[in-house]
């Protein structure tokens, strides 16, 4: 499993660049069209459709700054 390091997302409708850096932090971009949550224990990502634009969730988020570091073999053997 991939543990979070820095919960980052872009909205493509204005641009705008948010982080969530604390657990149940909800931040969203200037013209409200997406929203992030979580910061490093988790992400939840939210959008707001705007008419004629589409309503999926790439249309609107680009989550590729995220950073995420993976967890060891070793780590993850301990959970079980």
């Amino acid at each position: 499993m991939k543990k979070i390091i820095r919960s980052i997302a872009k909205c493509k409708m204005c641009g705008d660049i948010i982080e969530s850096t604390h657990r149940h932090e909800m931040v969203n971009c200037k013209c409200g069209c997406i929203f992030l949550d979580g910061g490093t224990d988790y992400q939840r990502v939210l959008w707001n459709p705007q008419e004629g634009k589409g309503s999926k969730m790439e249309d609107y988020i680009d989550l590729s700054l995220t950073i995420y570091e993976e967890e060891d073999e070793e780590d993850e053997n301990k959970k079980e």
